[in-house]
This record gives structure tokens, C-alpha cells and sequence, in this order.
């Protein structure tokens, strides 16, 4: 009769065990389809989050200031022009800002191109593994 108790009292925790086990796999995937989703809001926020302004400028090259607010690190991969293009990839951790350097190739044609609105620029960042490509007009 006693043998018989004891394994009840072990189905019975057995049981009890796997209704927690499932009910914290399920609170685990509520999490991560949050987070994804959010990361899918950062996503298309990235454009009008990311700042980028011009530290300093003269004939071989622009220095440019990107300001990351989000809580991820973007890549940023390539910034190229008819005139100007970037050498290597920087990185812009979370919350912070870094310098980036973009070489010019002909300084006169790139300051006509500017003034007639005609020079553009291809971004290329990177935010986890989805890179995100943006024309700009100057």
C-alpha cells in the first residue's frame, strides 16, 4: 500500500513539473516574439532616428558625425557618390555617436553637384543581419 502512495505523489509532482515547464516555454516565446517585434519597430524607425551631420569639411575629404539612438549597433557599410566615397566600415555602438570619414575624389565637381541638387549618395547600414540601403540627394 505504501509503494502504491509513493508513486502517486511522484506522477502527481511529475505532472505538476511539466504544466510549469510548459507554462515558462510559453512566457519565454510571449518574450522573444515582444522583442522581435520590436526590433521590427526599431527597423522602420532607423531613418528617422539615425542623425548624421557634417563635423568638418574641405577638398579631400568629410567628416561626419552619426549619432546611434537605438539599442542596437549599426554598420555602417558604404556611403559612395559620384564623388566621394567611404574607405572602410565603421560600427556605431548603442546610444553613442562616431566619426566617420568620407574621401573626396574631386572637390570642385562635388561642390557644383551640390549646389545644382545633383549629387547623390548610396547608404548602406547594417542592424543585425538585414541591411538597409538609402539614396540621398544633396
Amino acid at each position: 500500500m505504501r509503494i502504491k502512495i509513493i508513486v502517486n505523489w511522484g506522477k502527481i509532482f511529475g505532472i505538476i513539473f511539466a504544466i510549469l515547464f510548459i507554462f515558462i516555454s510559453f512566457q519565454t516565446i510571449k518574450h522573444d516574439y515582444y522583442l522581435g517585434i520590436q526590433q521590427i519597430k526599431s527597423f522602420t524607425n532607423v531613418q528617422n532616428d539615425l542623425k548624421i551631420s557634417i563635423v568638418s569639411f574641405n577638398k579631400t575629404n568629410i567628416v561626419l558625425n552619426v549619432n546611434n539612438p537605438l539599442n542596437l549597433s549599426i554598420t555602417i557599410y558604404n556611403i559612395t557618390g559620384k564623388y566621394v566615397y567611404l574607405k572602410k566600415p565603421y560600427i556605431v555602438p548603442p546610444h553613442n555617436s562616431k566619426d566617420i570619414i568620407l574621401i573626396v575624389t574631386n572637390y570642385s565637381e562635388l561642390i557644383n553637384n551640390i549646389s545644382n541638387n545633383t549629387e547623390t549618395l548610396t547608404i548602406s547600414l547594417g542592424i543585425l543581419n538585414t541591411t538597409i540601403n538609402e539614396v540621398e540627394t544633396l
